[in-house]
């Protein structure tokens, strides 16, 4: 694991980071655990919050350079269009399970789950048009 600290807006933070070559990337941000994108540019790696981190369960919330992010939902990593849902309001997920797949630039993302839980909502159908942070499932509040 790799520390690092960060400076943003002034505001220092301490970053651990384990493998910054598996995607996403998970990171301990002052001690809470977010997950984040990369992207390369050139011959430097610059890390992008690409899709509002994704929060791993033992996190009440999250921090990220966009603020506290719940760790009951889970937002696109990137602008595309939604080609199916795998859950329904209702259904168990386990860690890492498929819950969407999301169509950006002629290749399908899988978008799977960061937490064990119960789905409470999901907010994007099969065709639809996403942002890069758009709602796409929200999991129901069991703790």
């Amino acid at each position: 694991m790799t520390i690092y600290r960060v400076t943003v807006g002034g505001k220092e933070y301490q970053v651990e980071i384990e493998d910054v070559n598996v995607q996403p990337v998970r990171a301990v941000v002052n001690g809470h655990v977010v997950q984040v994108w990369t992207q390369k540019q050139g011959r430097t790696v610059l890390s992008l919050p690409i899709a509002v981190p994704t929060p791993v369960p033992s996190a009440s919330s999250v921090v990220s350079a966009v603020g506290v992010v719940s760790e009951l939902e889970v937002r696109a990593p990137m602008p595309g269009t939604v080609v199916s849902v795998e859950v329904r309001p209702g259904d168990p997920v386990e860690l890492g399970q498929n819950l969407c797949v999301l169509d950006a630039m002629k290749m399908n993302n899988l978008i799977r789950a960061s937490r064990a839980g119960t789905v409470a909502q999901v907010h994007a159908g099969p065709g639809q048009q996403v942002r890069q942070g758009d709602l796409l499932v929200t999991f129901a509040g069991e703790e």
